[in-house]
């Protein structure tokens, strides 16, 4: 069984979605959502079970790794972009957190500061960036 890396943040979302199901569940009469209550309650407590936390302290790092605040620039635009990568469970584009199963987050883990790396979109051109900050835990 692996052990899970999850934010202070994500694993605090989790124990309040869970303490939220409890209450649902008391309320429920519905056989189908009581099922389905039930099922994501085990889902959470497996992932509570098998996961530990980061802490909130970041340093400068040395390479990209799960875990770490990236800071990153378009080489052709230069626009740029700071992305927290995080465990599937968290991820959310929306608030700057992407997985570390997605495209840029595998193209961008075991690299330094200053590394150029490129990622090869679906169906579009490849994209390249600039690794310009790294923050870990």
């Amino acid at each position: 069984m692996a052990i899970l890396k999850l934010t202070q943040e994500g694993t605090r979302n989790l124990e309040k979605e869970l303490q939220y199901l409890l209450k649902r569940k008391k309320e429920c009469r519905n056989t189908s959502e009581k099922e389905f209550i039930l099922t994501r309650m085990s889902e959470i407590k497996d992932i509570l079970a098998r996961s530990i936390t980061w802490p909130m302290v970041r340093e400068a790092g040395y390479h990209v790794e799960p875990g770490s605040t990236i800071t990153i620039e378009d080489t052709v635009y230069k626009e740029r972009y700071t992305y927290t990568i995080v465990h599937p469970f968290e991820a959310d584009p929306r608030e700057n957190t992407i997985s570390v199963q997605s495209l840029i987050a595998k193209a961008a883990i075991g690299k330094t500061v200053h590394a150029t790396f490129t990622v090869t979109v679906p169906f579009g051109e490849d994209l390249s960036y600039t690794i310009l900050d790294i923050q870990n835990c």
